[in-house]
């Protein structure tokens, strides 16, 4: 590193650091979600895929992560950030790489994806550990919103874009192998520029540390820390199911085209980002617990508006998924910022402490679409709407008994 590349770092680097990471992030979660608009009129409709099943594509990210979230965490502590996100870039590249070239087989789509998964984990786990190096602990709660903003922004992209690349059905393998060349060159674009030019603020303490055992029980020290991730749990899996049951039901019950369908329902998870980037900080004297519990009531009235409410137009939609997108993910980086700043988190554990929400951020992820699929199959809309709130309605009760450290 130069001299100058040094005194960079404190100061103008870190600005870097956030466009390095949220570029990483949108080229994640784009790839991750293009296969969001294809499980019902690509795997659903050709290769006659249940939902329960299809949403494997979405979920199986959450797989590896479930077993690895908080050695991951801790791997973040002892190497690095730098060195970690390279790793989960190389399998991103490789997983979400090479789908075009297997668009007729589910099973490999299906291991791509718990490859490039466990990219997505090292993502997560990542993303406290830079925020609070870059940015210190007092602003850097508001830079995880802002870096965990370009998780959903990209997801809708995702959408949006896929939807639209594919075109209308019949989906033919040529056509889905074409969306998906676009995010492979996308992903192997944005790792080349994190692997030339990210930097950790400093390298790694040499000292040594303690056992992992004795770090894991320093954060789980309060029955908080075992209360808040049902938050991460519950939010991030519903989040997950509703993207690609957003859409459905609105080709569905109001007739759109898929592209159509898509595009609106996109608007979901961007409107998750901004409002990501956009209300965290607002929280103020409610704190972090009363405003997530605040963000979590709107977006669940929102829902329950668009379930019992039968006659939209698509301005209507537009609106909804907007409104419901804003305030649906904002508590999930709120409870984050909770988790690492609880009793016995320290900045040489924030990684297991990050670890610890992206395992049950991933259990979340993996679990519920998998079951709220079950349920759609057996209940149909109906069913799938109703997961919905019992899902969201079970993370704000995990949220509302967390005591909140406010020191």
């Amino acid at each position: 590193m130069t001299h100058h590349e040094e005194s960079l770092q404190p100061d103008s680097y870190r600005w870097v650091m956030l466009v390095l990471y949220s570029l990483m992030a949108l080229g994640i979660w784009t790839s991750w979600f293009a296969q969001a608009p294809l499980l019902e009129g690509y795997w659903g409709a050709v290769f006659h895929i249940g939902a329960a099943t299809s949403n494997l594509l979405l979920s199986l990210p959450g797989l590896v992560a479930i077993f690895l979230g908080i050695s991951t965490g801790r791997w973040v502590d002892t190497v690095g950030v730098r060195k970690m996100l390279s790793l989960g870039a190389l399998l991103a590249v490789v997983g979400f790489g090479l789908r075009p070239l297997f668009v007729t087989s589910f099973v490999t789509q299906a291991v791509l994806t718990t490859v490039a998964g466990y990219g997505l984990a090292i993502l997560t786990a990542c993303l406290p550990p830079t925020m609070l190096q870059w940015f210190g602990h007092e602003k850097g709660h508001t830079f995880i919103g802002i870096g965990a903003a370009s998780y959903f922004i990209g997801g809708g992209l995702g959408i949006i874009i896929t939807a639209n690349l594919v075109g209308a059905p019949p989906w033919t393998p040529a056509k889905v192998a074409g969306a998906f060349w676009v995010w492979s060159i996308v992903m192997l674009v944005v790792a080349v520029l994190w692997w030339l030019f990210s930097r950790d603020k400093a390298a790694p303490s040499t000292a040594e540390q303690a056992s992992f055992g004795t770090e894991f029980k320093n954060v789980m020290s309060t029955p908080s820390a075992w209360i808040n991730p049902l938050l991460a749990i519950f939010n991030g899996g519903t989040t997950v199911y509703v993207m690609g049951f957003l859409p459905l039901t609105m080709v569905v019950l109001y007739k759109m085209s898929p592209p159509q369908a898509g595009t609106v329902a996109g608007l979901y998870p961007i409107a998750m980002g901004v409002g990501l980037a956009v209300l965290p900080p607002l929280a103020g004297k409610l704190g972090k617990k009363g405003a997530g519990l605040l963000f979590t009531a709107i977006a669940l009235i929102a829902w329950l508006v668009y379930m019992f409410v039968h006659s939209w137009t698509i301005s209507g939609l537009i609106v909804f998924a907007l409104i419901l997108g804003f305030f649906f993910e904002a508590p999930w980086a709120l409870g984050v910022a909770i988790q690492t700043s609880l009793p016995g988190v320290t900045p040489r554990n924030h990684g297991v402490a990050s670890g610890v929400w992206t395992v049950a951020t991933n259990i979340g992820v993996f679990c519920l679409p998998l079951i709220m699929g079950a349920v759609f199959d057996a209940f149909k809309i109906p069913g799938g709407m109703w997961v919905i709130v019992i899902g969201y309605l079970i993370s704000f009760i995990a949220l509302a008994l967390v005591k909140e450290n406010k020191a």
